[in-house]
């Protein structure tokens, strides 16, 4: 049960994801945001929780679910329309589930597969473009045929069946994060330097200069004990392999060209000075502004890039309240929890993971990026959750 429904949650996020669905069965966004096999693995699991008299109630923190509400009700204040419900709000529910101990191990460990096998493929790709000139994210561009990722693919950066640079370098941190915090948490058994090293190589080919900063502090922290001194050695060796094979090139043109600019964000902090001082951009507690309607062109082009920070672009959108209330939810509690449950390694590899999630607009829009969030940052909560059941048995068993 707990594998299936793991399995599930993972094909949704990464074997079907927003783009694809959209593609290959055009219709509204709004519709192709509720991602069907996510909610039918959700509701399976309470389904079961129910037939097994699991109480629930466990499951439900006051406070959590009162946050969560106020969330909601901020939402309807503002006035966002049914999209923002359901890509933004309902995922949000999701935090308040604890998986029974019973079952969540082979749950994490169907979610950890699919994304395995998710960054395998991506992996695989990105070896097929350096060997024919970036020939298979073109392809995936022209056949999403959405003008960013082809421009993307001409500025030989790499584009995943995922989508953009930016969410293929997201899933790869996921990817890296999860691992190494299953082998240090759960005893899962896996290569370390080859997932290590398997993450670099994805995020280095998007040209991702956050994600790079990102992995690499991620990489400090995972191995700075002195145990682990071996596989920092292996890991430098082999990034100097990748190196000498040209796979920094991009990434380092890339942050040449942020230094000579004087904007290593990609414009994004010039255009939110620029549109905050003509006072286009203005924020209010509980009132939204239109992002896309009653602006030239170029003010709209200019909104879009200013306001990449998700939690800005969400107090532009729906008021600063819902924005400080759901960076709360989402951010700082379960980080603050995990650190609390499983110690620093986890609650830095967690937060690091939001760090990027917040340089770009992934879980602002109607699509997949605040599922995906939501549903990562649930398999911290739960293995942490888990720890702790582990830790009450054993200490009634010494009893």
């Amino acid at each position: 049960m707990g594998r299936r429904v793991g399995n599930l949650l993972g094909a949704s996020l990464f074997l079907t994801p927003y783009l694809l669905r959209y593609k290959l069965i055009p219709g509204s966004e709004a519709i192709w945001a509720l991602n069907p096999l996510a909610i039918f693995a959700i509701f399976w699991l309470l389904l079961y929780m129910l037939r097994h008299k699991y109480a629930i109630s466990r499951t439900i923190s006051l406070v959590k679910l009162t946050l969560v509400a106020a969330c909601g009700v901020l939402l309807h204040v503002s006035g966002a329309p049914i999209s923002v419900y359901i890509a933004e709000w309902a995922p949000l529910l999701i935090l308040l589930v604890v998986v029974p101990e019973t079952i969540f191990p082979s749950l994490f460990k169907g979610f950890l597969k699919s994304i395995n096998f998710s960054v395998a493929v991506i992996a695989a790709c990105a070896a097929l473009d350096l060997v024919t000139g970036y020939a298979v994210s073109r392809t995936i561009g022209s056949f999403y045929g959405t003008e960013g990722l082809e421009w993307l693919t001409s500025s030989s950066r790499l584009v995943s069946y995922m989508g953009h640079s930016l969410l293929t370098a997201e899933i790869a941190l996921a990817y890296f994060a999860l691992n190494i915090f299953a082998s240090k948490a759960m005893d899962l058994d896996n290569n370390q330097i080859l997932v290590t090293l398997i993450a670099v190589f994805i995020v280095v080919l998007t040209g991702s200069r956050s994600a790079a900063v990102v992995l690499l502090s991620m990489i400090l922290i995972s191995f700075s004990s002195t145990e682990n001194i071996r596989y920092i050695v292996v890991i430098v060796f082999g990034m100097l392999l990748l190196y000498a094979f040209g796979i920094f090139d991009t990434l380092i043109d890339r942050v040449v060209m942020g230094i000579a600019a004087g904007d290593i964000t990609s414009s994004r902090n010039t255009k939110l000075v620029e549109m905050t001082r003509a006072g286009i951009i203005r924020y209010d507690w509980f009132q939204g502004h239109p992002f896309d309607t009653g602006y030239t062109s170029y003010v709209r082009a200019s909104l879009v890039v200013a306001l990449e920070y998700p939690l800005l672009r969400f107090a532009f959108m729906y008021g600063i309240a819902f924005s400080a209330l759901l960076g709360i939810v989402l951010f700082i509690l379960p980080v603050i929890y995990v650190f609390r449950k499983t110690g620093t390694v986890s609650a830095l590899l967690l937060a690091l993971y939001f760090f990027h999630v917040n340089t770009y607009s992934s879980i602002c829009v109607a699509q997949d990026g605040m599922l995906r969030c939501v549903l990562i940052t649930w398999m911290f909560l739960c293995v942490s959750q888990f720890i702790e059941y582990k830790k009450r048995s054993e200490l009634k068993g010494d009893e």
